[in-house]
């Protein structure tokens, strides 16, 4: 006799991603006759338009509310043979989240860290009794640290991207937190 044992870790996991379901707001650009098709095909089957996207969207990115492995394939297949799946942009992000960095933790907080520090060591000059030596010589090694962090990343991403404007791949990446954020939170 066979006795299932439920993987009690997945199943923890899939209640923590259940319990945050909720309506959230994604602007489409789509023409009148694209949404005309798209309302007739979900109403020919008896679907919202929002059911369909939610179906495609779990599907997609092994989400949630999957509909099994060959949907999941079948998504990836048409993803991938897409223009933006086979020629993707050779972006900062797309580096960042390839190579495993966590992109607030590794990379946006610790450009913030240095901006306040400078910030901070502005004060400093501007009020020395207000702030400790130790804190200041403290303050200046981590911002050495910190630059030395991004000047990693930036270097490694650089190698491969000669031509990249480094000013504006920081901020694309600052965009995309931000909309992920916000889809998030909202």
């Amino acid at each position: 006799m066979k006795v299932k044992v439920k993987n009690m870790s997945w199943d923890n996991e899939q209640k923590k991603e259940i319990e945050t379901i909720k309506e959230r707001k994604i602007t489409v650009r789509l023409s009148d006759a694209d949404c005309d098709r798209l309302a007739r095909k979900c109403g020919e089957y008896g679907l919202t338009i929002g059911e369909l996207i939610e179906n495609f969207v779990g599907d997609l990115v092994g989400g949630t509310c999957s509909n099994g492995s060959d949907e999941r394939d079948y998504a990836n297949k048409w993803f991938e043979r897409c223009w933006f799946g086979m020629f993707p942009e050779e972006t900062l992000l797309k580096f960042l989240l390839y190579t495993g960095y966590d992109v607030y933790d590794d990379f946006l907080e610790i450009i913030d860290d240095i901006e306040n520090g400078y910030a901070e060591l502005e004060d400093y000059k501007k009020d020395q009794s207000a702030f400790d030596e130790e804190e200041i010589e403290f303050l200046k090694t981590n911002i050495d640290d910190w630059e030395k962090q991004i000047a990693e990343i930036k270097s490694d991403y650089l190698k491969k991207n000669e031509k990249a404007d480094w000013e504006k791949e920081v901020e694309k990446v600052n965009e995309w937190w931000k909309a992920k954020e916000r889809l998030i939170n909202e």
